[in-house]
């Protein structure tokens, strides 16, 4: 792959713009960016995410000279800019809080700084008056992701140890239809019992695997998948024709995406340096949730072309300052942002 010249920088920009808009219509309730944002799909963008994560993280652990070094990385890279947008809410949101100085820095205030920063945002989402009157009242409802990212980190090296007890690609195959059959289960459950409970399982670490290890498997095979990308960008475009508008055949989603996915990335054209400010996407996806609900809490979407206008602004002001003031000052100098030799 030329690390230098790639989509990757591009791809996930789009994706991250992409769950802005579905969770903007979903927070707001308007009906134009409801309309708008039936022409996107959040879940295939963080389907999408998983499967860049499989392919680079992968990556980079092969590139990284030990364990420590890997799992470095991996914290510099999420964990500055992620503990911030948590802190900073936790104290920023006091001031639209309907609850005293007292009632506000409570146990619900000290129980959602811990719970978030161990990513169990599922535990303790709201904050004591915050967001009362909005259609949904958690703070950061796109956080669920990085304790599936993260989990995925702490699994590579066990992949990877498996590689030296069996062959990579029955390994690689092997958690993919495991993780493909549990979400089928659990898919399977929901739609006989009804219960969210299923649906919210299958949405975890075991029924993201067949995504994040379909881009592993790119990148192990990267030679064959560059020899034959089109014949295999043909066959999935198909396939995922066939499961959206014939039949669902979602064991072969996760694989089908990936192809398309990593094409796009590293086969497609080179459509321009959009790094070239930073790779803004993470401040996009982890600051957007928060900053909606600011704006729906102050119906700054009344007036739909402003508002709209005014939340473009906010967010790349936030998504530049986060990257430039927190992000980048924690990335090893060896970084794709730094320096032209590696991608990470």
């Amino acid at each position: 792959m030329n690390r230098k010249y790639n989509n990757f920088d591009l791809l996930r920009l789009l994706l991250a713009i992409i769950v802005v808009i579905v969770h903007t219509a979903e927070l707001s309730q308007i009906e134009t960016l409801h309309y708008f944002s039936r022409f996107f799909s959040s879940v295939i963008a963080v389907d999408s995410f998983f499967i860049v994560s499989g392919f680079l993280i992968f990556m980079s652990y092969q590139n990284s000279s030990s364990l420590l070094r890997y799992s470095s990385k991996r914290v510099r890279r999420i964990f500055p800019a992620y503990s911030s947008v948590i802190l900073l809410c936790a104290f920023l949101l006091y001031f639209i809080s309907t609850k005293s100085f007292g009632d506000y820095f409570g146990i619900e205030f000290f129980r959602y700084i811990v719970f978030n920063l161990f990513t169990l945002n599922f535990i303790q989402p709201t904050l004591a008056g915050v967001f009362e009157s909005n259609p949904l009242q958690a703070i950061n409802g796109a956080l669920w992701t990085i304790k599936i990212e993260v989990a995925f980190y702490i699994v590579v090296p066990l992949i990877v140890y498996l590689f030296s007890k069996a062959n990579k690609l029955l390994v690689l195959s092997s958690i993919y239809l495991l993780s493909i059959l549990y979400s089928m289960i659990l898919m399977g459950l929901f739609e006989s019992t009804n219960l969210e409970l299923y649906l919210k399982l299958e949405k975890q670490i075991f029924g993201q695997l067949a995504f994040f290890v379909s881009g592993a498997l790119l990148y192990y095979y990267y030679d064959f998948f560059t020899k034959y990308s089109l014949y295999l960008l043909g066959v999935a475009i198909i396939l995922l024709l066939i499961n959206n508008f014939l039949i669902e055949i979602y064991f072969l989603y996760p694989l089908a995406l990936s192809i398309v996915i990593i094409y796009f990335a590293t086969q497609l054209h080179y459509l321009g340096n959009f790094g070239r400010f930073g790779d803004l996407s993470f401040g996009l996806y982890i600051w957007h949730f928060p900053v909606v609900q600011v704006f729906v809490h102050y119906n700054l979407f009344d007036s739909l072309i402003i508002g709209v206008a005014l939340l473009v602004i906010c967010l790349f002001v936030l998504s530049l300052l986060s990257w430039h003031f927190i992000e980048k000052q924690f990335l090893y100098s060896s970084s794709h942002y730094h320096s032209k030799n590696s991608y990470h």
